[in-house]
Protein backbone atom coordinates (compact mmCIF):
# COMPACT_ATOMS: atom_id res chain seq x y z
CA UNK A 1 0.00 0.00 0.00
CA UNK A 2 0.94 3.57 -0.95
CA UNK A 3 2.80 5.29 2.12
CA UNK A 4 1.09 7.57 4.85
CA UNK A 5 2.13 10.90 6.29
CA UNK A 6 1.39 12.18 9.53
CA UNK A 7 1.14 16.04 9.51
CA UNK A 8 1.49 18.35 12.85
CA UNK A 9 0.61 21.88 13.12
CA UNK A 10 2.28 25.11 14.70
CA UNK A 11 1.54 27.75 16.90
CA UNK A 12 -1.79 29.61 15.13
CA UNK A 13 -3.77 26.75 15.20
CA UNK A 14 -5.21 26.83 18.63
CA UNK A 15 -8.62 28.15 19.53
CA UNK A 16 -10.77 28.10 22.25
CA UNK A 17 -12.91 25.34 22.01
CA UNK A 18 -10.63 23.07 19.84
CA UNK A 19 -10.80 19.40 19.75
CA UNK A 20 -13.87 19.52 22.11
CA UNK A 21 -15.99 16.63 20.71
CA UNK A 22 -12.74 14.41 21.02
CA UNK A 23 -12.32 15.54 24.37
CA UNK A 24 -16.29 14.41 25.34
CA UNK A 25 -15.77 10.85 23.36
CA UNK A 26 -12.44 9.34 24.44
CA UNK A 27 -10.84 9.07 27.35
CA UNK A 28 -7.02 8.86 25.81
CA UNK A 29 -7.51 12.77 25.27
CA UNK A 30 -8.56 13.79 28.55
CA UNK A 31 -6.12 11.73 29.76
CA UNK A 32 -3.62 13.56 27.44
CA UNK A 33 -4.55 16.97 28.68
CA UNK A 34 -4.45 15.76 32.61
CA UNK A 35 -0.68 13.83 31.66
CA UNK A 36 -0.01 17.58 30.63
CA UNK A 37 -1.96 19.57 33.58
CA UNK A 38 0.25 17.65 35.80
CA UNK A 39 3.89 17.57 34.49
CA UNK A 40 3.54 21.31 33.74
CA UNK A 41 1.35 22.65 36.86
CA UNK A 42 -0.98 24.12 34.37
CA UNK A 43 -5.01 24.04 33.56
CA UNK A 44 -4.56 22.54 30.30
CA UNK A 45 -8.84 21.79 30.59
CA UNK A 46 -9.25 25.50 30.96
CA UNK A 47 -7.16 26.99 28.01
CA UNK A 48 -8.68 24.39 25.94
CA UNK A 49 -12.04 25.75 26.10
CA UNK A 50 -12.31 28.79 28.74
CA UNK A 51 -12.94 31.88 27.08
CA UNK A 52 -11.33 33.65 29.87
CA UNK A 53 -8.20 31.82 29.66
CA UNK A 54 -7.80 32.85 25.88
CA UNK A 55 -4.89 35.77 27.07
CA UNK A 56 -3.32 32.96 28.43
CA UNK A 57 -3.38 30.47 25.80
CA UNK A 58 -2.10 33.10 23.35
CA UNK A 59 1.40 33.71 25.53
CA UNK A 60 3.93 32.09 23.25
CA UNK A 61 5.26 29.34 25.67
CA UNK A 62 1.33 28.29 26.77
CA UNK A 63 0.17 27.94 23.09
CA UNK A 64 3.45 26.00 21.98
CA UNK A 65 2.61 23.47 24.78
CA UNK A 66 -0.96 23.48 24.27
CA UNK A 67 -0.04 22.54 20.95
CA UNK A 68 1.81 19.83 21.71
CA UNK A 69 -1.01 18.45 23.64
CA UNK A 70 -3.43 18.70 21.34
CA UNK A 71 -1.56 17.50 18.51
CA UNK A 72 -0.37 14.07 20.75
CA UNK A 73 -4.02 14.09 22.07
CA UNK A 74 -5.30 13.80 18.56
CA UNK A 75 -2.70 10.97 17.57
CA UNK A 76 -3.40 8.74 20.36
CA UNK A 77 -6.84 8.73 19.65
CA UNK A 78 -5.92 7.95 16.05
CA UNK A 79 -3.82 5.25 17.37
CA UNK A 80 -6.50 4.07 19.33
CA UNK A 81 -9.76 3.88 16.53
CA UNK A 82 -7.78 3.47 13.81
CA UNK A 83 -4.32 1.91 14.40
CA UNK A 84 -2.34 3.26 11.08
CA UNK A 85 1.39 3.88 11.61
CA UNK A 86 2.35 6.67 9.21
CA UNK A 87 5.84 6.01 6.92
CA UNK A 88 6.18 9.72 7.42
CA UNK A 89 6.38 12.39 10.25
CA UNK A 90 6.48 16.23 9.53
CA UNK A 91 5.79 19.29 11.67
CA UNK A 92 5.47 23.02 10.86
CA UNK A 93 7.44 24.99 13.51
CA UNK A 94 6.98 23.73 16.65
CA UNK A 95 5.00 20.88 14.74
CA UNK A 96 8.41 19.42 14.59
CA UNK A 97 8.49 18.19 18.19
CA UNK A 98 4.96 16.60 17.86
CA UNK A 99 6.11 14.52 14.61
CA UNK A 100 9.49 13.41 16.93
CA UNK A 101 7.21 12.70 19.74
CA UNK A 102 5.21 10.41 17.63
CA UNK A 103 7.78 8.60 15.98
CA UNK A 104 9.18 7.60 19.09
CA UNK A 105 12.46 10.11 18.98
CA UNK A 106 11.12 12.02 22.48
CA UNK A 107 8.76 11.11 24.94
CA UNK A 108 6.04 13.03 25.63
CA UNK A 109 7.19 14.49 28.98
CA UNK A 110 10.58 15.56 27.41
CA UNK A 111 8.73 17.13 24.72
CA UNK A 112 6.52 18.97 27.05
CA UNK A 113 9.25 20.05 28.75
CA UNK A 114 11.35 20.92 25.66
CA UNK A 115 8.72 23.36 23.76
CA UNK A 116 7.88 24.70 27.38
CA UNK A 117 11.45 26.10 27.70
CA UNK A 118 11.67 26.63 23.82
CA UNK A 119 8.51 29.02 24.46
CA UNK A 120 10.13 30.97 27.38
CA UNK A 121 13.62 30.92 25.35
CA UNK A 122 12.10 32.44 22.06
CA UNK A 123 10.17 34.83 24.37
CA UNK A 124 13.09 36.29 26.22
CA UNK A 125 15.25 36.99 23.00
CA UNK A 126 12.39 38.61 20.75
CA UNK A 127 11.16 40.97 23.62
CA UNK A 128 14.85 42.28 23.26
CA UNK A 129 14.76 42.71 19.63
CA UNK A 130 12.27 45.07 17.81
CA UNK A 131 10.80 42.51 15.43
CA UNK A 132 8.42 40.75 14.21
CA UNK A 133 6.96 38.06 11.46
CA UNK A 134 4.19 38.49 8.31
CA UNK A 135 2.02 36.23 6.33
CA UNK A 136 2.32 36.98 2.80
CA UNK A 137 -0.13 35.73 0.30
CA UNK A 138 -1.23 36.19 -3.52
CA UNK A 139 2.51 37.00 -4.79
CA UNK A 140 5.05 34.82 -6.68
CA UNK A 141 7.09 33.60 -3.68
CA UNK A 142 10.35 34.23 -5.86
CA UNK A 143 9.14 38.39 -5.80
CA UNK A 144 8.57 38.09 -1.89
CA UNK A 145 12.07 36.85 -1.88
CA UNK A 146 13.66 39.40 -4.32
CA UNK A 147 11.90 42.53 -2.59
CA UNK A 148 12.95 41.34 1.03
CA UNK A 149 16.82 41.29 -0.30
CA UNK A 150 15.91 44.98 -1.83
CA UNK A 151 14.77 46.33 1.33
CA UNK A 152 16.78 44.78 3.97
CA UNK A 153 20.20 46.08 5.15
CA UNK A 154 22.32 45.85 7.93
CA UNK A 155 20.56 47.16 11.31
CA UNK A 156 17.53 46.55 9.21
CA UNK A 157 17.19 42.97 7.84
CA UNK A 158 14.48 40.80 7.02
CA UNK A 159 13.75 37.37 5.94
CA UNK A 160 12.09 34.82 4.80
CA UNK A 161 11.02 32.69 7.47
CA UNK A 162 8.71 30.07 5.83
CA UNK A 163 8.29 28.88 2.10
CA UNK A 164 4.82 27.32 2.56
CA UNK A 165 4.05 27.65 -1.06
CA UNK A 166 4.25 28.77 -4.59
CA UNK A 167 2.47 31.75 -3.85
CA UNK A 168 2.24 32.31 0.27
CA UNK A 169 5.61 33.09 2.68
CA UNK A 170 6.11 34.49 5.81
CA UNK A 171 8.46 36.77 6.38
CA UNK A 172 10.60 38.31 9.18
CA UNK A 173 12.71 40.83 11.07
CA UNK A 174 13.41 44.29 11.98
CA UNK A 175 9.35 45.63 12.32
CA UNK A 176 10.24 49.22 10.92
CA UNK A 177 11.81 47.49 7.53
CA UNK A 178 8.74 44.84 7.83
CA UNK A 179 6.51 47.47 7.63
CA UNK A 180 7.47 49.31 4.44
CA UNK A 181 8.03 46.22 2.93
CA UNK A 182 4.63 44.85 3.59
CA UNK A 183 3.46 48.35 1.52
CA UNK A 184 5.89 47.45 -1.37
CA UNK A 185 4.44 43.94 -1.47
CA UNK A 186 0.76 45.19 -1.23
CA UNK A 187 1.73 47.42 -4.42
CA UNK A 188 2.96 44.60 -6.15
CA UNK A 189 -0.64 42.60 -5.39
CA UNK A 190 0.37 40.81 -2.27
CA UNK A 191 -2.01 40.61 0.89
CA UNK A 192 0.22 40.94 4.05
CA UNK A 193 -1.05 39.49 7.73
CA UNK A 194 0.75 40.80 10.51
CA UNK A 195 1.00 37.27 12.56
CA UNK A 196 -0.51 37.55 16.40
CA UNK A 197 3.01 35.75 17.78
CA UNK A 198 5.58 38.91 17.61
CA UNK A 199 9.03 38.09 17.32
CA UNK A 200 11.00 37.68 14.19
CA UNK A 201 11.36 33.38 14.36
CA UNK A 202 12.74 31.55 12.05
CA UNK A 203 15.62 34.13 11.20
CA UNK A 204 19.47 34.79 12.26
CA UNK A 205 17.83 37.41 14.54
CA UNK A 206 16.74 34.75 16.55
CA UNK A 207 20.37 33.37 16.83
CA UNK A 208 20.82 33.57 21.05
CA UNK A 209 17.72 31.90 21.05
CA UNK A 210 18.86 28.83 18.68
CA UNK A 211 22.17 28.77 20.69
CA UNK A 212 20.34 28.47 24.45
CA UNK A 213 17.86 25.79 22.92
CA UNK A 214 20.84 23.80 21.80
CA UNK A 215 22.27 23.69 24.99
CA UNK A 216 18.62 22.39 26.69
CA UNK A 217 18.62 20.14 23.89
CA UNK A 218 21.83 18.70 24.49
CA UNK A 219 20.74 17.59 27.88
CA UNK A 220 18.03 15.21 26.81
CA UNK A 221 18.96 11.46 25.63
CA UNK A 222 16.18 10.39 22.26
CA UNK A 223 15.51 7.44 20.16
CA UNK A 224 15.86 6.49 16.63
CA UNK A 225 12.25 7.53 15.00
CA UNK A 226 9.93 4.46 14.09
CA UNK A 227 9.26 6.04 10.81
CA UNK A 228 10.68 8.62 8.49
CA UNK A 229 10.71 12.56 10.47
CA UNK A 230 11.64 15.24 8.01
CA UNK A 231 13.39 18.08 9.04
CA UNK A 232 11.91 22.15 8.62
CA UNK A 233 15.11 23.70 7.65
CA UNK A 234 16.31 21.32 4.85
CA UNK A 235 13.35 19.39 3.95
CA UNK A 236 15.15 16.21 4.71
CA UNK A 237 14.73 12.97 6.76
CA UNK A 238 16.86 12.84 10.00
CA UNK A 239 19.31 10.49 9.13
CA UNK A 240 20.72 9.93 12.92
CA UNK A 241 19.59 10.54 16.27
CA UNK A 242 22.15 12.58 17.12
CA UNK A 243 21.27 15.16 14.27
CA UNK A 244 17.75 16.00 16.62
CA UNK A 245 19.87 18.77 18.82
CA UNK A 246 21.09 20.09 15.73
CA UNK A 247 18.20 20.35 13.51
CA UNK A 248 16.02 21.65 16.47
CA UNK A 249 18.02 24.39 17.17
CA UNK A 250 19.22 25.62 13.60
CA UNK A 251 15.25 25.38 12.74
CA UNK A 252 15.08 28.95 14.72
CA UNK A 253 17.01 30.28 12.55
CA UNK A 254 16.65 28.80 9.22
CA UNK A 255 13.14 29.10 7.33
CA UNK A 256 10.90 26.63 7.01
CA UNK A 257 10.77 24.62 3.54
CA UNK A 258 6.99 23.65 3.97
CA UNK A 259 6.45 23.39 0.33
CA UNK A 260 9.99 21.64 -0.23
CA UNK A 261 9.18 18.85 2.34
CA UNK A 262 5.19 18.29 0.79
CA UNK A 263 7.01 17.46 -2.42
CA UNK A 264 9.46 15.18 -1.50
CA UNK A 265 6.60 13.31 0.14
CA UNK A 266 4.96 13.41 -2.85
CA UNK A 267 8.32 12.08 -4.85
CA UNK A 268 7.88 9.48 -2.15
CA UNK A 269 4.58 8.07 -3.76
CA UNK A 270 2.44 9.68 -0.37
CA UNK A 271 -0.95 10.04 -1.35
CA UNK A 272 -2.61 10.66 1.88
CA UNK A 273 -1.83 12.66 4.95
CA UNK A 274 -3.26 12.94 8.28
CA UNK A 275 -3.26 16.60 9.91
CA UNK A 276 -2.96 15.45 13.85
CA UNK A 277 -4.22 18.81 15.76
CA UNK A 278 -6.80 21.53 15.68
CA UNK A 279 -8.08 23.32 12.26
CA UNK A 280 -7.08 22.35 8.82
CA UNK A 281 -4.08 25.05 8.02
CA UNK A 282 -2.03 22.48 6.54
CA UNK A 283 -4.52 20.69 5.08
CA UNK A 284 -5.02 24.19 3.07
CA UNK A 285 -1.18 24.32 2.27
CA UNK A 286 -1.09 20.97 1.23
CA UNK A 287 -3.78 21.65 -1.42
CA UNK A 288 -2.24 24.86 -2.39
CA UNK A 289 1.52 22.95 -3.01
CA UNK A 290 -0.29 19.57 -4.65
CA UNK A 291 -2.85 17.76 -5.74
CA UNK A 292 -1.18 14.16 -5.80
CA UNK A 293 -1.80 14.18 -1.34
CA UNK A 294 -5.48 13.93 -0.02
CA UNK A 295 -5.37 14.95 3.83
CA UNK A 296 -7.64 14.37 6.40
CA UNK A 297 -8.18 16.48 9.44
CA UNK A 298 -8.45 15.50 13.08
CA UNK A 299 -9.96 18.64 15.42
CA UNK A 300 -13.45 16.75 15.83
CA UNK A 301 -14.87 12.85 16.09
CA UNK A 302 -16.57 13.06 12.93
CA UNK A 303 -13.42 13.44 11.01
CA UNK A 304 -12.08 10.19 12.90
CA UNK A 305 -15.26 8.76 11.54
CA UNK A 306 -14.48 10.05 7.92
CA UNK A 307 -10.96 8.45 7.93
CA UNK A 308 -12.31 5.17 9.00
CA UNK A 309 -15.09 5.09 6.25
CA UNK A 310 -12.58 6.56 3.45
CA UNK A 311 -9.18 5.02 4.62
CA UNK A 312 -9.94 1.89 6.64
CA UNK A 313 -10.80 -1.51 5.33
CA UNK A 314 -14.40 -2.53 7.45
CA UNK A 315 -14.59 -5.92 9.35
CA UNK A 316 -17.69 -7.29 7.29
CA UNK A 317 -14.72 -6.47 4.22
CA UNK A 318 -12.06 -9.25 6.28
CA UNK A 319 -13.47 -12.81 4.61
CA UNK A 320 -13.45 -10.92 1.00
CA UNK A 321 -9.87 -9.95 1.55
CA UNK A 322 -8.59 -13.31 2.93
CA UNK A 323 -10.64 -14.55 -0.44
CA UNK A 324 -8.94 -12.03 -2.83
CA UNK A 325 -5.58 -13.56 -1.16
CA UNK A 326 -6.37 -16.69 -3.05
CA UNK A 327 -6.90 -14.78 -6.46
CA UNK A 328 -3.95 -12.76 -5.95
CA UNK A 329 -2.06 -16.21 -5.35
CA UNK A 330 -3.41 -18.11 -8.47
CA UNK A 331 -3.38 -15.10 -11.26
CA UNK A 332 0.30 -14.51 -10.91
CA UNK A 333 2.94 -16.06 -13.52
CA UNK A 334 5.04 -18.47 -11.91
CA UNK A 335 8.93 -17.38 -12.37
CA UNK A 336 10.66 -19.06 -9.71
CA UNK A 337 14.11 -19.76 -9.96
CA UNK A 338 14.33 -22.29 -7.30
CA UNK A 339 13.92 -25.66 -9.17
CA UNK A 340 14.56 -28.02 -6.40
CA UNK A 341 12.41 -31.32 -5.58
CA UNK A 342 9.27 -30.16 -3.94
CA UNK A 343 9.96 -26.54 -3.81
CA UNK A 344 6.45 -24.91 -5.35
CA UNK A 345 5.22 -27.68 -3.26
CA UNK A 346 6.74 -26.53 -0.03
CA UNK A 347 6.56 -22.69 -1.13
CA UNK A 348 3.62 -22.25 -3.13
CA UNK A 349 1.10 -24.73 -2.99
CA UNK A 350 1.24 -25.34 1.12
CA UNK A 351 0.60 -21.34 1.54
CA UNK A 352 -1.83 -21.37 -0.39
CA UNK A 353 -3.99 -23.87 0.62
CA UNK A 354 -3.66 -22.14 4.17
CA UNK A 355 -5.18 -19.16 3.25
CA UNK A 356 -7.72 -21.65 1.26
CA UNK A 357 -8.50 -23.90 4.94
CA UNK A 358 -8.78 -20.80 6.73
CA UNK A 359 -10.86 -18.78 4.56
CA UNK A 360 -13.65 -21.97 3.65
CA UNK A 361 -13.44 -22.27 8.23
CA UNK A 362 -15.01 -18.78 8.08
CA UNK A 363 -17.27 -19.87 5.31
CA UNK A 364 -18.42 -22.73 7.20
CA UNK A 365 -18.86 -21.69 10.67
CA UNK A 366 -20.20 -18.18 9.33
CA UNK A 367 -18.21 -16.44 11.36
CA UNK A 368 -16.06 -13.17 10.67
CA UNK A 369 -12.32 -13.45 10.65
CA UNK A 370 -10.50 -10.82 12.76
CA UNK A 371 -7.55 -8.59 11.71
CA UNK A 372 -4.84 -10.94 12.69
CA UNK A 373 -6.24 -13.69 9.99
CA UNK A 374 -6.28 -10.97 7.36
CA UNK A 375 -2.76 -10.07 8.12
CA UNK A 376 -1.36 -13.31 8.24
CA UNK A 377 -3.41 -14.03 4.70
CA UNK A 378 -1.55 -11.40 3.09
CA UNK A 379 1.75 -12.14 4.59
CA UNK A 380 1.35 -15.86 2.78
CA UNK A 381 -0.29 -13.96 -0.44
CA UNK A 382 2.94 -12.05 -0.54
CA UNK A 383 5.04 -14.51 -0.13
CA UNK A 384 3.49 -16.80 -2.62
CA UNK A 385 4.32 -13.56 -5.29
CA UNK A 386 8.01 -13.42 -3.90
CA UNK A 387 8.49 -17.09 -4.36
CA UNK A 388 7.29 -16.72 -8.32
CA UNK A 389 9.31 -13.62 -8.71
CA UNK A 390 5.57 -11.66 -8.91
CA UNK A 391 7.44 -7.41 -10.36
CA UNK A 392 6.78 -5.41 -6.67
CA UNK A 393 5.12 -2.92 -8.91
CA UNK A 394 2.11 -5.61 -9.89
CA UNK A 395 2.18 -6.95 -5.97
CA UNK A 396 1.73 -3.66 -4.79
CA UNK A 397 -1.58 -3.65 -7.49
CA UNK A 398 -2.68 -6.61 -6.48
CA UNK A 399 -3.03 -5.99 -2.58
CA UNK A 400 -4.43 -2.66 -2.95
CA UNK A 401 -6.63 -4.96 -5.00
CA UNK A 402 -6.95 -7.41 -1.98
CA UNK A 403 -7.79 -4.20 0.28
CA UNK A 404 -9.88 -2.44 -1.72
CA UNK A 405 -7.48 0.38 -2.12
CA UNK A 406 -7.87 1.03 1.95
CA UNK A 407 -5.10 0.06 5.19
CA UNK A 408 -5.84 -3.04 7.51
Amino acid sequence: MKPVAFLFPGVGSHYIGMSKTLYDNFEVYRKTLEEASDLLKVDMNGMFFMKEKKEELDKIDNAQTVMLTASIASYRVFQQEIGLQPQYCMGHSLGEYSALCSAGVVTFPDALKLVKERGLIIHDVASRINGTMMWVINLDVQAIEDICKETSSPGHEIYISAYDSPTQASISGHTDTLMSTAKILEGKGAIVYPLKFSGPFHSPLMKEASERMAGVLNQYTFKDPVCEVIANHNALPYKDVKDVSGHLSTQLVCPIYWRSSLLYLAEKSVEKAIEMGPKNVLKFLVQKNTDAIKVFTTDNSKDIETIKEEMVLKTEDYLGAIGRCLGAAVSTKNNMTDQSPNAYEEKVIRPYRKIEAMYNEFVSNGKTPGKEQVKEALEMAYHIMAVKNTPAKQQEKLIEKILKNKYL
